[in-house]
């Protein structure tokens, strides 16, 4: 956090909080809930007790819980397209090379069939969808975090749900623990973390904070072709399914790539990664009849985190034997973070005596 985002520099917008909840998408009952807390000067938490004397340390507290939830309609997944059936079942792929002088050719070659990542189709209308609803859902929870007059969520849980009987309807859900630091006002859009708060401590204290949500999404389709169908046969023995495998490690490669993209999105120095989740699933081709489809949908998410203050290493344990002796610990430090820029260590020490007074006795 920069000097410029001191308490000194006022609040962070002269609009009433009701304008910029209203923008953000959250709805009225949301808004007279948050007003409600506002006025009780209490704040909910979903931290557990751990969490909430670790964030205490470095000069967190909780302020209230925020949530902001996304219904999106999947109308188009932009998967309508096979490049199996493209290209071999309606011969419009390349066709296989032949010599000159191997005889008559009466027609055309065979068709090469695609092989490695020309063999996978993306549907990239299905990846924008995903990545809006989750982008509303978490805006929608810093929206009501800003209007809390916290500095950022942590602890954040994304989840995503069929919404009523309509599997094509989602309900994307975000939700975590508004947190502030006394004295501080920032105005940047507030961060979201999903951190827990002992991780969230620890981030502090090593001179880093965050940035927000990073997402790395990629949605990917590949037929089942012969040599697939071989090669998954029982009779095949312990070998490897190569089309599976590329696929795999195709749409891992492409949430990989979607994932730094979104870190230079938001200038971040790096990304703590917290969750990979790779969801496979099947569907009947919608080229080649009685065909088979793999779909892969590869998910990376963590916080993105940037450097705000160089902090002296923690202290490093050496290991005792377990002798029967009980090793002397060393003194506790205590960390105390400014978030301006600066790091202090506390001295526990004992003052020297003034000038000309005796010295007190000996402590066993």
């Amino acid at each position: 956090m920069s000097p410029s985002d001191r308490a000194d520099h006022g609040p962070p917008s002269a609009e009433p909080p009701g304008q910029d909840l209203h923008r953000a998408g959250v709805p009225a009952a949301a808004q007279a809930r948050l007003a409600d807390l506002r006025k009780a000067h209490a704040f909910g938490s979903s931290l557990t007790v751990s969490e909430f004397a670790a964030i205490s340390k470095v000069g967190f507290q909780p302020v209230g819980q925020v949530l902001g939830a996304a219904v999106y309609n999947i109308g188009d997944a932009g998967d309508e397209e096979c490049p199996y059936g493209l290209a071999v079942y309606r011969g419009e792929g390349s066709r296989a090379y032949q010599p000159p002088g191997s005889g008559i050719r009466l027609r055309p070659g065979p068709v090469q069939p695609p092989v490695g990542a020309a063999a996978i189709g993306s549907a990239r209308p299905l990846v924008s969808a995903l990545y809006s609803a989750r982008r509303a859902a978490i805006g929608r929870m810093t929206a009501e975090c800003a209007a809390l007059g916290g500095l950022g969520v942590i602890g954040v849980t994304l989840t995503i749900g069929p919404f009523g009987d309509d599997e094509s309807v989602l309900e994307f859900r975000a939700f975590g623990t508004a947190v502030r630091a006394a004295g501080v006002v920032s105005r940047a859009q507030p961060f979201a973390s999903d951190l827990s708060g002992q991780d969230f401590t620890k981030l502090v204290a090593h001179g880093y904070v965050p940035v927000g949500l990073a997402l790395g999404v990629a949605v990917g389709y590949r037929h089942d072709d012969w040599l697939t169908q071989g090669q998954n046969r029982f009779t095949a023995g312990n070998v490897e399914v190569t089309g599976y495998s590329e696929l795999v490690r195709q749409m891992r490669t492409d949430a990989r790539n979607e994932l730094e993209l979104d870190l230079v999105r938001m200038g971040a120095d790096g990304v703590v990664v917290r969750d990979m989740s790779t969801r496979i699933s099947e569907r009947k081709c919608p080229i080649v009849p009685f065909g088979k489809d793999h779909v892969v949908e590869a998910t990376i998410a963590g916080t993105a985190i940037v450097q705000f203050a160089r902090m002296a290493p923690p202290p490093i344990y050496g290991i005792h034997k377990l002798d029967g002796r009980r090793p002397v610990q060393p003194p506790e430090r205590q960390v105390s973070v400014r978030l301006d820029g600066e790091a202090g260590e506390r001295d526990d020490s004992p003052e020297p005596p003034p000038p000309g007074a005796e010295p007190g006795p000996a402590v066993p």
